[in-house]
Parts: structure tokens; C-alpha cells; sequence
């Protein structure tokens, strides 16, 4: 293909980026019903002409794999214009704590209270410091550019895997133009957290061990990237070591020794590593991961016994809906996928190959067929959560079977066959980027909403945070809602406290209408110092689930004003600071007696 036909989806994916950001800027403005269209409008210019151009015959191999850059990076962009100054979303904050702390002390491993889990895998965050030093970059501007090369790497990862199993550039392309369709791609995938780095070099470890050529260079960046994996994320890491399991079965029923063999030490190495390195962080993963499956297992069994309620499609626990279109979109992303498992009209036609990559084509075949079972577990909120996740890794195996099937369909075929699959590909991408991020909210910013992930996060809790870094004493235990809590914990140097030890949660102190014996005990056996608390939690519902930790009341309970106020008025809890939404509280004259502080209004 000639040069100009990738600059023209250059310069269509900038045009998209410009609409995105004119969307975002409405939003801001109070306008969310015109900054949502000029939003999916910058997203589909940055997807529908790579994609056209992907499905074209006769695009030549270089063009595709820029066109798949333009594709993925953009999509990427367009998530972090909202991210340029500072990471707002939840688990990116969780995150941000364990990089401040090995920036700050020098040291691996230092507790993180609000993600304990998360400084045992801390190889997304060694990384970004490395680089932060490396380059003198401030830290938030080096965690942007890990996400950058990370997404790169992820799609010439793909690309190349795509290529070595199916033996076609064109079904390569195709791959990367269908997993950006997955639900996490746009959203969950391009935060600073540990799967976005994890998927990517989970990808090169397989695009390493199935090239059979590979030589001793090869190998050794193999066992580097299967190191670097099991030192980044748990779940992720486990998923390899299954499809690594699956093939070397799939090798073995093929009677072929060479590749059994290979494959099979291959896995035991791999296994041996993940297994030890989660063997000394096992009884925090019990911990971090028990509860999510037990739950998931509880939720799908009483659905199944008629006992259990149902996960409420496009609506969150406050009650907030998405437009029905938006759920038609979802639905009918979804029975596009469906159609993929089919064997009949464009789907007969089924990639082969052989040796290791047969047997890596083999593994992740079964990861497409795991679909609709994924899709059943989405009834259950728990299972949700899971079946979400898991569809980054479907989508290996779903991308690269479509790809094969679509490309061999359009090639030789009228330029009206490509548009059409394009059109199916346009609602199979709205519709799993809607999948994967929520509500309308989620994707764009305005005014403030009470536990509401990025959108709780404004000038008011920024300043409290500053606050709170400047004056209070480094590590002090204390509590707040959510969102505050995770900011804090990020940016003001604080502990935050959750679970209390012997039992009960800080959320359990908010909701209490007073500080009886109860609530003062909480404090004191979580040794809480501060509570800071958000006067607009009592504006209505939290949007993510609970306003402090799951536990901390009845489901649908709402908080008062009655309850906050008692920070007020209680002998022992005096206010420290106030701008006027956010308010910090001294309460440890509730439990030990310590004098007050004065107040700072701000």
C-alpha cells in the first residue's frame, strides 16, 4: 500500500483524539449529552479506518502494523487525555501509593494498607521508577510513558503471535483490530495497574516460546519475561501457566514428542516460578483473592437455587441507568462474538498450524470456546467482576480464530463485504467498551458524585490531600470513604485504615449514629486517628457499591447527615480542616484522650 493510505489513519485517529478532548472539555462544562457524542465520535474515527484498512487485502505488511499502532495507542490516548495530571481511578491510586513508597523509602514490599496484595507483584511500579530515575521524569509522567511502551508492546506482541499462528499478516491485523473490541481494552487495560503491563509481556513470553528458531537471545528474553510476569501479577501469571498446561496436552495428544517435550519443560519452568513466588505472598493472595471466588461461588449458587438477585445490567447501586441503545449495544456485541464459535459461513475456515505454535493455537482455541460460559457467570456481580477480567485473556484466542476466519472471508470480495464487517466490527467495539466501562459517568468528567471512582476525585478532596501531606504526621492512621481514602493513601502519605483487627470495618464507624461504645472501640482497635469525611456523602447513594468497604451496612443503605454531623458534636472529635466539602476530624480524644488540634479552614 502507499504511504499516504497510513497517513490518512494518522491523521483521522488525531482528529478523533481532537473530538475526544472537545467532549471531555463539554463534560467539564456541564454539557455531558454533547460531550458524548463528540466522544464516540473521536473514538470511532480513531477505530473505523484502521480497521477498514486492516480487513483490506492488499495493505501491506508494514502499513498493518503501523495501522495497529495508530489503533492502540490511540484508543490509548484517548483515555489518558483525562489521566495527563494526575491518575483519579481507584485501583490506579492504590497502585500510585506502592510506587510512592518504593520511590520514597528505597525498599520493596512496604505495606500498602489499601491494596496489601499489591506491593508483593510490584513490577509495574519498579519499572516506573526506574524509568523516573532514569529520565528525571516526575513520577506521574514516567508511570504515563510504562503505559505507553506497555500498550505498544502489547500490540506488536499480539501482532507477531497472531502472525505466527495463522502464517498471514492480514489475519494479524485483523487480530489487533478485534481485541480492541474487548471490554478492558479501552478502559481497564490503559490504567496504571499491574494487567496492563502483565498482559504485555505475558504476550511476549508466548510470541518467544513459539518461535522455534528462536536461539539462545530468544530464550533468554523468554525466561526474563516470565519472570518479569510472575513479579507483576498473580492472576495474570497463572492464566500463561494454564495455556502453557493446555498445549503441552495438546502437544501430547498430537503424539508429537519434540514439541511435548519442549512445550512441557517450558511449563514446568514457568510453573515452578509462579508457584514460588506465590508460596511466599500465599496467605495475603488467600486473603486478597478467597473472598472474590467464595463470593462469586455463593452469588452463582443462589441464583441458581432462585435465592439470589441478579446482576441489574447498565445500572449501578445508586440506582443511575444507561440508555436502553447503549444496552442494545452491549447485547448485540455480545451475539456478535457468539456467531465467532459457530463453524458455518465465514467462520468454517479455522487457522492450522503445527509444532509449538499448533499446540499454542490449540490452547487458546479453548480460551474462545470458554466465552459463553463467561458470559453466563455475568449474571452474579462477584462472577462479573471475574468473567470481565478473564475476557482480556478470551480475547487472545477469540481475536486471532476470528481474524483467520474474517480475513479469508473478504479477501477477493467487493469493497461493500469490508464495510459491512466493519459496521459489525463498530457495534462489537461500542459495545464492549461500554461493557467495560460501566456508565456514562465512568467515561466522562463533571461535577462531583458521591463514591464514584474518578468523578469523586476534585479540587475539593486534591486539596485535603495536599493538606493532609503538608500537616499531618507521615504514615497516621486514618479512615475516609473510598475514593478520599484511596487519594489520601496516594498523595497524602497517610495509612488508611479498613478492616479493623478482632473484626468490623472504619465504613461501620461512619454509618453509627453516634460514638457509642461500639464505634469508639472500632477506633481504638484500628488505632484511627483521623476521619476524613466528604459532607456530600450524604447527597445520595455511593455509584461503586459501598461508601467505605462492602460490610459496612445493609445494602441500600444511605447515610445522613445526622451520622456525619456526630463528628461535630462529640466531645474528643474536633475539626481540623475544613474547605467546605471536605472535612478532617482529630477523633482520637474519642479513645485515648489526646488534645485536640486547632482547626484550619481552607
Amino acid at each position: 500500500m502507499r504511504r499516504g493510505d497510513a497517513l490518512l489513519v494518522v491523521a483521522a485517529a488525531s482528529i478523533g483524539l481532537l473530538l475526544v478532548s472537545a467532549g471531555y472539555d463539554l463534560s467539564r462544562q456541564d454539557k455531558a449529552g454533547v460531550g458524548l457524542t463528540l466522544y464516540w465520535f473521536g473514538l470511532l474515527l480513531i477505530f473505523v479506518p484502521a480497521c477498514l484498512q486492516l480487513l483490506h487485502p492488499q495493505t501491506s505488511r508494514r502499513v498493518r502494523m503501523a495501522d495497529s499502532l495508530v489503533l492502540g495507542i490511540g484508543l490509548l490516548l484517548a483515555y489518558l487525555i483525562l489521566q495527563i495530571y494526575q491518575f483519579t481511578r481507584f485501583d490506579e491510586m492504590l497502585h500510585v501509593r506502592t510506587l510512592r513508597d518504593i520511590r520514597e523509602t528505597g525498599a520493596l514490599f512496604t505495606a500498602n494498607p489499601g491494596l496489601p496484595v499489591s506491593p508483593r507483584f510490584p513490577g509495574l511500579e519498579v519499572l516506573t521508577n526506574a524509568v523516573a530515575q532514569l529520565t528525571q521524569l516526575p513520577l506521574h509522567l514516567a508511570a504515563i510513558l510504562v503505559i505507553v511502551v506497555a500498550r505498544a508492546l502489547l500490540i506488536v506482541g499480539l501482532f507477531h503471535l497472531a502472525e505466527q499462528l495463522t502464517g498471514s499478516s492480514h489475519a494479524a491485523g485483523i487480530a489487533v483490530a478485534i481485541y480492541s473490541c474487548s471490554p478492558q481494552f479501552f478502559f481497564f487495560n490503559a490504567q496504571f495497574s499491574y494487567q496492563t503491563l502483565a498482559v504485555a509481556l505475558g504476550i511476549l513470553f508466548l510470541v518467544l516460546i513459539t518461535n522455534e528458531d528462536a536461539g539462545r537471545a530468544e530464550a533468554v528474553l523468554a525466561a526474563g519475561a516470565a519472570l518479569a510476569l510472575a513479579f507483576s501479577h498473580h492472576a495474570t501469571s497463572w492464566v500463561f501457566v494454564g495455556i502453557l498446561a493446555v498445549a503441552t496436552v495438546a502437544a501430547l495428544t498430537q503424539r508429537d514428542r519434540r514439541t511435548a517435550t519442549a512445550v512441557l519443560g517450558i511449563t514446568v519452568a514457568d510453573i515452578v516460578l509462579v508457584v514460588s513466588w506465590a508460596v511466599v505472598s500465599g496467605p495475603m493472595l488467600n486473603r486478597y483473592l478467597g473472598p472474590v471466588f467464595h463470593d462469586a461461588v455463593f452469588q452463582l449458587t443462589g441464583i441458581a437455587n432462585g435465592t439470589g438477585e441478579t446482576r441489574k445490567i447498565s445500572t449501578d447501586s445508586s440506582g443511575t441507568r444507561n440508555p436502553r441503545w447503549e444496552t442494545a449495544l452491549i447485547g448485540l456485541s455480545l451475539l456478535v462474538w457468539l456467531v465467532t464459535l459457530a463453524p458455518i459461513g465465514p467462520f468454517r475456515r479455522r487457522p492450522v498450524a503445527h509444532g509449538r505454535a499448533g499446540s499454542v493455537l490449540r490452547s487458546l482455541r479453548l480460551l474462545h470456546f470458554i466465552y459463553p460460559i463467561a458470559l453466563v457467570a455475568t449474571v452474579a456481580p462477584k462472577a462479573a467482576e471475574i468473567s470481565v477480567r478473564l475476557s482480556t485473556f478470551i480475547f487472545i484466542g477469540l481475536s486471532i480464530g476470528a481474524a483467520y476466519s474474517i480475513g479469508c472471508y473478504v479477501d477477493g470480495r467487493r469493497r461493500l463485504v469490508r464495510w459491512v464487517v466493519t459496521l459489525l466490527g463498530t457495534v462489537a467495539f461500542m459495545g464492549g467498551t461500554l461493557m467495560g466501562s460501566g456508565l456514562d459517568w465512568n467515561r466522562l468528567p463533571g461535577p462531583y458524585l458521591v463514591v464514584a471512582d474518578g468523578r469523586s476525585i476534585d479540587s475539593s478532596a486534591n486539596a485535603a490531600a495536599r493538606w493532609a501531606a503538608r500537616n499531618l504526621p507521615a504514615g497516621a492512621h486514618f479512615a475516609a470513604d473510598r475514593e478520599t481514602g484511596a487519594l489520601l493513601s496516594a498523595d497524602g502519605n497517610q495509612r488508611l485504615v479498613i478492616g479493623v483487627p478482632g473484626g468490623g470495618n472504619s465504613g461501620q464507624i461512619l454509618f453509627a449514629p453516634s460514638f457509642d461504645a461500639q464505634a469508639r472501640d472500632l477506633l481504638r482497635r484500628g488505632q484511627i486517628r483521623y476521619y476524613v469525611v466528604d459532607q456530600r456523602l450524604a447527597d445520595g447513594l455511593p455509584h461503586e457499591t459501598y461508601y467505605v468497604v462492602n460490610g459496612e451496612a445493609p445494602k441500600g443503605t444511605r447515610i445522613t447527615q445526622t451520622e456525619l454531623g456526630k463528628f461535630d458534636i462529640t466531645p474528643g472529635s474536633r475539626r481540623i480542616y475544613d474547605n467546605g466539602a471536605i472535612r478532617i476530624y482529630d477523633v482520637s480524644g474519642l479513645w485515648e484522650g489526646s488534645a485536640p488540634a486547632a482547626v484550619a479552614d481552607e
